[in-house]
């Protein structure tokens, strides 16, 4: 008989990658006092600000105990714990404490990211950022993958079997924004070369050809994963 299998059987060593997301870490150009990341892992991005920014105080949140272990040995504080769940204050964090707070693929594994993101906003300094990368569902392979009737989860990837919220850049403006940010910068990975296309144009993808779309449509349909950077409102 053939044995079961669910992309839900994530290990630790297959979930984390024990590397600091460079990408990431290229957008902290303002020196922060103190970072707040959500789902940490074991540390490694927080240990690489640190060193790059001196006397940083970092506390990382994480609910995998033992990547949280190794965290550990790497940073401030952690916290083990669910963010969905966590009470802030019983681990001793004040409002208005952070400069930034990260949610590096995050957001899009919570049951609701927009009640996240409103709470996470008490514990923003005054004009205080939050650093997010998010999963693009308007890239084209999956949209291909989609109208041929696949929608295949993985362990890894846009559909990562914990996904549990899938986005556009349009519904990412609109989940930072209705919950109290504004956007300050938004950046994707290099995509194909797109300037010798005149536009707007037709693209075809074999089965599927879009007519008459300009270079800004056409660029969101190569984003894999978008940078977000977004201010706390003050009202």
């Amino acid at each position: 008989m053939k044995e079961y299998s669910s992309p839900l059987k994530i290990d630790y060593d297959s979930k984390y990658d024990d590397r600091p997301r460079t990408e990431l870490l290229q957008m902290v150009t303002e020196t922060p006092q103190r970072v707040f990341e959500i789902g940490c892992g074991s540390g490694a991005t927080g240990y690489a600000l640190k060193q790059k920014f001196q006397g940083l105080e970092f506390t990382g949140l994480e609910p995998d105990e033992k990547a949280a272990r190794i965290a550990e040995n790497r940073l401030d504080k952690i916290i083990v714990s669910d963010i969905e769940k966590v009470h802030l204050e019983a681990y001793g964090i004040k409002k208005e404490y952070f400069d930034l707070i990260i949610c590096a693929d995050v957001l899009e594994h919570l049951y609701d990211p927009w009640k996240t993101l409103f709470i996470l906003r008490d514990y923003l300094k005054p004009h205080g950022k939050i650093l997010a990368s998010i999963p693009n569902t308007q890239y084209i392979n999956l949209i291909i993958n989609l109208l041929n009737g696949h929608w295949t989860y993985e362990k890894h990837g846009l559909l990562d079997a914990t996904h549990l919220r899938f986005f556009t850049l349009n519904e990412i403006k609109k989940m930072f924004t209705g919950s109290g940010y504004k956007i300050v910068r938004c950046s994707f990975a290099e995509q194909p070369r797109l300037e010798n296309i005149q536009w707007p144009a037709d693209l075809d993808f074999g089965k599927i050809v879009l007519k008459n779309i300009t270079r800004e449509e056409a660029t969101r349909l190569f984003v894999i994963q978008y940078f977000i950077i977004a201010q706390k409102v003050v009202s």
